[in-house]
């Protein structure tokens, strides 16, 4: 197989991969209770470990109020709690509760366990080369994620089809 087969079977099995991560983040946020964005944001804060709304809503790309909103959702549902910051008691700091712990392993857990085992059956040095794949193919991805939210030319439909309005 040539080296340009090879990396389009790649690039298609990160697309594929892609499609399903989608899936299995839908089939979660359903189970959660929650939407897709407050999934996303839970995911965040599970990560991350405590921190600041302002910090979450750059990592989300909202604005502070849009964060207020997502925020209010998690904390109505019991998977987030605001508290104090230990560093200053002016600030807050936003961070899972032992509730969206608990549903993160019911949820997640077999697909956890299953990747752990699929590790361990990889040598150390493959082991490096797929954490460098990933993370300078997570950079890329948030590159681009960055240059077109940085874009402000409008994305146009394309134009509509004149027979869908029941012209001649």
């Amino acid at each position: 197989m040539t080296s340009s087969a090879l990396q389009g079977q790649v690039v298609d099995s990160m697309r594929a991969l892609s499609a399903e991560i989608d899936r299995l983040d839908q089939a979660a946020a359903d189970l959660f209770g929650l939407n897709r964005t407050d999934m996303r944001a839970l995911d965040i804060i599970g990560r991350a470990g405590p921190l600041a709304p302002t910090a979450l809503a750059r990592l989300l790309g909202f604005t502070t109020g849009g964060v207020t909103t997502v925020l209010d959702r998690l904390e109505r549902a019991g998977y987030v709690l605001r508290q104090p910051d230990p560093d200053d008691r002016r600030r807050q700091v936003v961070a899972a509760t032992e509730t969206a712990a608990a549903r993160e392993h019911e949820v997640f857990g077999d697909l956890i366990h299953a990747t752990s085992d699929l590790l361990a059956a990889y040598t150390d040095d493959r082991l490096l080369a797929i954490h460098d794949f990933l993370n300078r193919i997570r950079q890329l991805t948030a590159d681009c994620a960055d240059a077109l939210a940085a874009t402000t030319a409008p994305i146009h439909p394309p134009p509509e089809d004149r027979r869908s309005r029941g012209a001649k």
